[in-house]
């Protein structure tokens, strides 16, 4: 045995003591909806509505033979229409794709942690944390030398491989990014221990120095995500925890709970006040559930992991985490916890009280209902060219935007200089809720915020050279889901 697969296989059988691997040996159907993904391990789920007004996520994925988080070596996408029947479109990134080569390098070990996925302009970009662990100290924490850092690939479309476009994104380090594009046409990348920066237009860089945000350090820990709702920026994140659990006292208050916890800022870079917890740990407070041998708790309860992400869709908040049930059922029928690193995803509904602050996710095994859009896919304002110039604007009065459409559109004609056309509710001050950023002739697209209801619709131009902006077929789409090959 050479040297590099001694070291390889002592990591191995040292991961398989740490989480106690077991074989998935029970091949009956999982019997509840949560987990949404039954047939693989699927955990850190990225949620977004895309252009064909389908929920997609992107989810890392947990090898079923085991091993541990190094063995975490690709990435799947998957679709729905409803949020409850998912398509798995198949693998789309591997880490032999970022290394280039079907073998790591001498000393090294390489994983493809939690990832997420952002559209624009026309391409599609997976954001993901390479993580390399330096074989030479061993895995053991604490002695382990770990380098981590953020990548992105494109691809045309989110069922399609994707190619790495930058393996290494300079000014980061660390794991778990998350991808934001607000309002006003900023992007921006958030990613380890809570630092931000905004993206270039390119989507493949930094635009901006990076930041490290003042969120909470009492409580965070890793997996940031952010969400914006009613002009607040809501940041989530896994807080700092103990394990392992005591199957005798897993409520211990003396122990640091597996929670995500939020905090909530007025601009997207903080600082935030910590507002409280969004999650418990994973199975708390689960009904008419499994439950565990001589326990009143579910068999999961004594596995943590929490990682969040949010998506709205067509009038209500969701949650996507990830729990061990899935393995519990598949190794032991719900006989007994299933493995940490053989993780699940799950959603479930996230509620607000008036206020703003978020009412702690009910963990269901039920997961969410099935969501029925009835109404067209996309709404086309005007069929005309629209000559407009600067500080100007054109107004459509009376637009049913029914549930919500998620993107808005355009094709700009005889572009001189870089220019924005803001969507506005109801008045040309009204609420803001998306920016087309036009670079070049053709078409140019926005994500869309709170873009539901009856409104009279204002586009406004905003252009410092004064020229006159020509566009046409301007439109809001991706309203409903459209259907999608298996």
């Amino acid at each position: 045995m050479n040297k590099k697969i001694l070291i390889l296989a002592v990591g191995i059988v040292l991961t398989f003591s740490v989480y106690g691997q077991k074989a998935n040996k029970n091949t009956k159907p999982y019997p509840y909806s949560n987990p949404i993904i039954k047939h693989m391990y699927t955990a850190d789920a990225a949620p977004h509505v895309m252009p064909d007004g389908r929920v997609w996520m992107v989810t890392s994925v947990d090898s079923d033979n085991g091993g541990g988080y190094s063995t975490m070596h690709c990435y799947h996408t998957f679709s729905s229409a409803d949020m409850v029947n998912w398509i798995d479109h198949g693998e789309v990134l591997n880490v032999w794709d970022v290394l280039g080569a079907k073998e790591e390098p001498e000393g090294e070990d390489w994983a493809l942690w939690a990832p997420d996925m952002a559209y624009y302009e026309g391409k599609y970009y997976l954001y993901f944390p390479v993580r390399i662990v330096h074989t030479e100290n061993g895995y053991e924490e604490g002695k382990r030398k770990v380098t981590s850092y953020i990548a992105v690939a494109v691809s045309n479309s989110p069922d399609q491989k994707f190619k790495v476009i930058n393996p290494k994104i300079e000014g980061t380090r660390g794991i778990d990014p998350a991808v934001f594009i607000d309002d006003d046409g900023e992007k921006y990348l958030y990613y380890g221990s809570h630092w931000g920066a905004k993206l270039a237009d390119n989507m493949k860089e930094l635009a901006s120095d990076p930041v490290m945000m003042d969120v909470d350090d009492d409580h965070f820990m890793e997996a940031i995500w952010m969400n914006k709702r009613d002009g607040k920026y809501y940041v989530s994140y896994h807080a700092h925890y103990g394990k392992p659990v005591d199957p005798e006292n897993p409520d211990d208050p003396n122990r640091l709970k597996s929670l995500l916890d939020y905090g909530i800022s007025d601009n997207p870079l903080g600082p935030f006040n910590h507002m409280g917890t969004m999650n418990y740990e994973l199975g708390v407070n689960v009904k008419d559930g499994p439950r565990y041998p001589g326990r009143d708790y579910v068999p999961w309860r004594l596995t943590q992991s929490n990682h969040g992400g949010i998506v709205e869709f067509h009038g209500k908040e969701y949650l996507f985490y990830h729990t061990s049930a899935l393995s519990s059922w598949r190794q032991d029928e719900f006989k007994a916890e299933g493995t940490w690193t053989q993780r699940s995803v799950c959603v479930d509904e996230l509620k607000y009280k008036q206020d703003g602050t978020l009412i702690p996710v009910q963990q269901t095994i039920e997961s969410v209902d099935k969501v029925k859009v009835n109404q067209p896919y996309e709404i086309v304002l005007e069929n005309e060219s629209v000559k407009l110039n600067t500080d100007e604007s054109i107004s459509y009065r009376d637009i049913d935007l029914g549930t919500g459409y998620y993107y808005f559109g355009l094709k700009a004609q005889d572009v001189k200089q870089p220019y924005n056309v803001e969507i506005r509710l109801d008045s040309t001050e009204g609420k803001l809720i998306g920016t087309v950023v036009v670079t070049e002739n053709g078409t140019a697209e926005t994500f869309l915020r709170n873009a539901n209801g009856v409104h009279d619709v204002y586009l406004i131009v905003n252009d410092n050279t004064k020229n006159e902006i020509i566009f046409n077929a301007p439109r809001f789409f991706a309203g409903s889901p459209k259907k999608v090959k298996q």
